[in-house]
């Protein structure tokens, strides 16, 4: 059985990435017939099986996996490199194969990481908008997706999508204080907790990937949407 470590997205992703370096070695293979350079594509071929098995370790509980692919992907040295080059080359072969049938079998695999698994008390909005992009490994944008959900919110609520317009023109109020006496603390808290989500997206907005490329920081990009929104259920405008 296999059991995963990180999100079922990630694994994919990164086992396509080596997939494609793969492709990429498969196709430096023809310019090694062409050229003569056997000794240079096989020291490639060791790296890129060797970088293979040591990310598939990181990706799955059992060591067995990285294992296996390295017995797969072996292929023995022979009298000279170009007559090592032709065994090496269907180990090649079979190692793309191998890990195209890893991908297959990801959805059998069980044991995501919790934080995969956490995204399911998200806000439902949250989660139905952002699950497949955040589970797809796309975490910038499954961010500024839960980002634009509050805007939407916001929005519909007021007229006015940014954090300070809603509770300023907007006149945005939200029930929930825990007392009247802390009524004010709780509207500056909801309040600023918009305001924050404006900021974090306009700066998101500069770079290409956000800046997020780590799964646990996106997840908590997308709980401080979802309190927002969970907190902007019980909310409406005082505006005449």
């Amino acid at each position: 059985m296999s059991k995963l470590l990180k999100p079922r997205g990630e694994v994919k992703k990164a086992i396509a990435a080596r997939i494609r370096a793969g492709k990429d070695l498969a196709v430096k293979a023809e310019i090694a017939e062409s050229t003569g350079g056997y000794e240079d594509w096989l020291f490639i071929f060791a790296k890129w099986r060797e970088e293979t098995a040591a990310e598939l370790t990181t990706l799955y509980e059992e060591r067995d996996i990285g294992r296996e692919f390295t017995a797969v992907t072996v292929s023995g040295e022979y009298s000279s490199p170009r007559f090592t080059f032709p065994y090496t080359k269907s180990a090649l072969e079979l190692g793309l194969y191998w890990l195209n049938s890893l991908i297959g079998r990801l959805e059998l695999a069980v044991g995501e990481s919790p934080d995969a698994i956490a995204i399911e008390s998200l806000h439902p909005e949250i989660y139905a908008k952002c699950r497949n992009l955040y589970e797809g490994g796309d975490y910038a944008e499954a961010v500024e997706k839960s980002f634009k959900l509050v805007r939407d919110k916001l929005r519909a609520l007021t007229g006015y999508e940014t954090g300070s317009e809603a509770f300023g023109k907007g006149h945005l109020y939200v029930d929930g204080a825990a007392a009247t006496h802390v009524d004010d603390d709780f509207q500056n808290g909801v309040k600023f907790l918009t305001m924050a989500i404006d900021r974090f997206r306009n700066e998101k907005s500069h770079t290409a990937d956000g800046n997020i490329s780590d799964p646990i920081r996106a997840y908590e990009y997308l709980r401080l949407s979802s309190l927002a929104m969970h907190l902007l259920e019980a909310a409406y405008s005082r505006s005449s």
